[in-house]
């Protein structure tokens, strides 16, 4: 059956409303909590889609908690895979953390504590996936970058499309059955899209090999570019870009995406005691301006919100 559930700010005593009775009758209990002191509101739309559950969820910033007393109290097992459609998720489940930016998954396991902190208002997919479904790969290494390749790019899009169409058809109709199965059998597919990560890197030509690993080893060096990487492996910056030409990403494209992997790493680090322009300096950015257009671009929101909202979330 199709169920639509809406919360707002109550009073003092409870600031999310009715937020937390709505997650435990859509998914299972959790425990909400603000990041912000901020008016709050969220939605839920959930469809039974045999074998699963689809539903999507959108709310302003807050971290919601699986508590080892509320898996006391719970028969569930399931594994809850979220597919991002706007801001930042961070996932923190076994001493593991999963950044998921629009359009890549993360996955939690209900049978064991988690913590999925959104710091900045957002909307994403969820798939209510039984545990035994799940291909055991994943529960190993839950973080699911399906925007790391073009194939796990259209798969992203078409698991958007299927949850679109589980929540916009009648539960009388038999759509939503075929979709939730449908759904089931992509999820399967993940672990063969992450490994074309590192299969694609086999066959890119040695030369372009040893220019990436040239990339990790020098990312801050201010003067890192074409010219340099022509210049250190004695062929033409054209040849430069031509090898870069096979990857989907331009060599500046590349060398940036490097430097703010790098910087979200220490943004999130609470022993790097830097400030957000010593951070981006150290790994090679020269304009802060630049930087910060690249780093809202990539993850949606300013490096001063990302390291605030992050702080806030472990305190």
């Amino acid at each position: 059956m199709t169920m639509e559930l809406s919360a707002r700010q109550g009073n003092s005593n409870r600031p999310f409303g009715s937020w937390a009775d709505d997650l435990a009758v859509a998914f299972v209990q959790l425990e909400p909590r603000r990041v912000a002191d901020l008016p709050f509101r969220g939605a839920i739309v959930r469809q039974d889609a045999n074998p699963i559950r689809v539903s999507r969820v959108t709310a302003t910033k807050h971290r919601v908690l699986r508590l080892r007393s509320h898996i006391a109290r719970s028969t569930d097992d399931l594994c809850f895979i979220n597919l991002q459609l706007e801001g930042v998720g961070r996932y923190l489940q076994r001493g593991h953390v999963q950044i998921c930016a629009p359009g890549d998954m993360a996955l939690v396991d209900t049978t064991e504590p988690f913590e999925i902190a959104n710091t900045h208002d957002f909307r994403l997919f969820c798939f209510a996936v039984p545990r035994h479904l799940v291909p055991s790969c994943l529960l190993g290494s839950p973080r699911l970058s399906l925007t790391a390749t073009e194939m796990g790019r259209a798969l992203s899009r078409t698991l958007v499309a299927y949850a679109d169409l589980c929540l916009t058809s009648p539960f009388s109709s038999e759509i939503p059955a075929l979709g939730g199965s449908h759904i089931v059998d992509l999820i399967s597919q993940i672990p063969s899209t992450l490994e074309q990560v590192s299969s694609e890197s086999i066959k890119v030509p040695v030369l372009l090999s040893m220019m990436i690993d040239h990339i990790d080893r020098h990312i801050v060096d201010p003067d890192l570019s074409a010219v340099a990487l022509a210049r250190q492996f004695h062929c033409s910056e054209r040849y430069v870009h031509k090898l870069f030409s096979t990857t989907e990403q331009t060599v500046g494209e590349h060398i940036n995406a490097r430097r703010i992997q790098l910087c979200t790493r220490n943004l999130l680090d609470p022993g790097v005691r830097k400030t957000i322009s010593e951070i981006a300096y150290a790994a090679g950015f020269r304009d802060i301006s630049y930087f910060n257009h690249l780093f809202k671009r990539s993850l949606g929101m300013a490096p001063r919100e990302f390291r605030r909202s992050m702080s806030a979330t472990n305190t």
